[in-house]
């Protein structure tokens, strides 16, 4: 069963995705007939893009230096993940850790990512439309319904997330079911993606759930356990199992990553990057019941094999 599933990888792999490795890169398409290209080529595919252009008319690219930012939003509460070592939502010491969560104003955020102890790592990592919610007064720096993808995807983002960190915090191999459009604004990103065709590959187990304390401690986070990916937390190239098709993608201040749904990704930043994205709804199409059936029929036996 797990050579079977070992070949029909490579044979979606060469079916879905060789012919778009390394990353294009592109502009931003303008008009109906690039949307639908854009749409052909890149969603319907489900193949990752590096795009510019996207957000060259938002005023954060110009404003958004720690000076404009304090004068903002300094004063405005933000929820912080903090932990001893950067890797939050992540595997250490063979449990899944969670990071300690906080609220303090912006500019006590921001004092501390400018001068950070050794000791604990800031990271502004909060989801589920964290911009709207906590950042409300950046919005007219940028679009949040931006026009172009609302109408590559025919729909409005169901998110827009703020991230802002320490160069040490990183976020592990995981996949998310959104489609995901993610621009940086300041600084860079590094992602190392993996294809969803990969899955047989791509080792999970089952850990426990623990969640750091203020003090840095760990502690069970109740019973239960989460299944997550046992390849290196910092750098998931080293020890990446063979006949997995890893690319790295690096994302610079003005361009934007199409991140399709599914797609394994681990992200690392340079200190103090600031990012924003949007995340779509995904077409349950023939693409996401394959990378499913895939998934379901891998799960048991590869985990019983490692």
């Amino acid at each position: 069963m797990i050579s079977t599933l070992k070949k029909l990888s490579e044979e979606l792999f060469l079916l879905y995705v060789s012919g778009s490795i390394p990353v294009d890169s592109i502009r931003k398409p303008q008009n109906s007939s690039e949307i639908h290209a854009f749409y052909r080529q890149y969603v319907a595919k489900n193949i990752p893009v590096k795009i510019t252009g996207c957000i060259d008319q938002w005023n954060a690219l110009d404003k958004w230096d720690d000076q404009y930012l304090i004068d903002r939003i300094g004063g405005c509460d933000v929820t912080v993940a903090i932990t001893p070592n950067g890797l939050a939502d992540a595997i250490h010491e063979q449990k899944f850790t969670l990071p300690y969560e906080m609220t303090m104003k912006f500019r006590e955020f921001l004092a501390e990512l400018q001068n950070p102890r050794e000791d604990r790592v800031l990271y502004l990592q909060k989801q589920n439309d964290s911009f709207n919610s906590e950042f409300a007064f950046l919005l007219e720096d940028i679009e949040s319904d931006p026009a172009w993808a609302n109408d590559v995807f025919q729909i409005s983002p169901d998110a827009v997330n703020f991230w802002m960190g320490d160069s040490r915090a990183i976020s592990s191999l995981h996949k998310d079911p959104y489609e995901n459009v993610y621009s940086v604004v300041r600084g860079r990103k590094r992602f190392t993606l993996f294809p969803p065709t990969d899955r047989p590959l791509i080792p999970y187990r089952h850990f426990p759930i623990w969640r750091y304390s203020a003090d840095g401690s760990l502690h069970p986070e109740g019973e239960e356990s989460v299944q997550w990916i046992d390849l290196d937390q910092r750098n998931p190239l080293l020890g990446a199992p063979a006949g997995t098709h890893p690319v790295v993608v690096e994302v610079t201040a003005g361009e934007t990553l199409y991140l399709p749904s599914m797609w394994f990704h681990h992200v690392q930043q340079s200190h103090g990057t600031i990012a924003v994205n949007h995340w779509y709804d995904i077409d349950y199409g023939p693409a996401y019941g394959v990378f499913e059936v895939l998934d379901t029929l891998t799960r048991e036996p590869i985990e019983d094999s490692f």
